[in-house]
């Protein structure tokens, strides 16, 4: 085995990984769980920097230190011929990455337009002074009748 064909063997897992990362945020995402997808960061963070590093592996081996993506590199490893499995299943898994992440951004802005609205709905609400109460109505927050043991 080459050192070409181990590095894209290398990135091939870690994008891999990658898809498999952005398969469980798409649930966190279309569950609205907050918490799962904090737990996700930080693995996020160590597959990008795994993906990162195995890209500039990729760069070098190809005789480069600023690659300039797919279509560069795929001409400067296989200019002389044909590409070889790995650099397809490279390129199918960038395009299916490529799409899950943006379903990905999509799912979030559709969360941040909903809370968007949800802030709205509050601001205006303490904008008129009323205050929810503990059953979930507004209560009059200015009321100065109301005695300092009731609130």
């Amino acid at each position: 085995m080459s050192a070409v064909e181990h590095a894209l063997g290398q990135l091939n897992q870690s994008l891999a990984d990658f898809i498999q990362l952005l398969e469980e945020e798409a649930v966190a995402l279309a569950a609205r769980d907050a918490e799962r997808l904090g737990a996700l960061l930080p693995r996020r963070n160590e597959i990008h920097q795994a993906l990162a590093g195995r890209w500039m592996e990729l760069a070098r081996l190809a005789g480069t230190d600023e690659p300039e993506g797919l279509a560069d590199m795929r001409k400067r490893l296989f200019a002389d011929g044909p590409v070889s499995p790995d650099w397809r299943k490279l390129e199918e898994l960038a395009q299916v990455s490529d799409r899950l992440n943006h379903i990905n951004g999509r799912l979030i802005e559709e969360q941040m337009r909903r809370t968007q609205a949800a802030m709205q709905v509050l601001q205006n609400s303490l904008a008129s002074r009323g205050v929810y109460g503990a059953d979930g109505k507004v209560a009059d927050f200015m009321n100065l009748n109301r005695r300092i043991d009731s609130a």
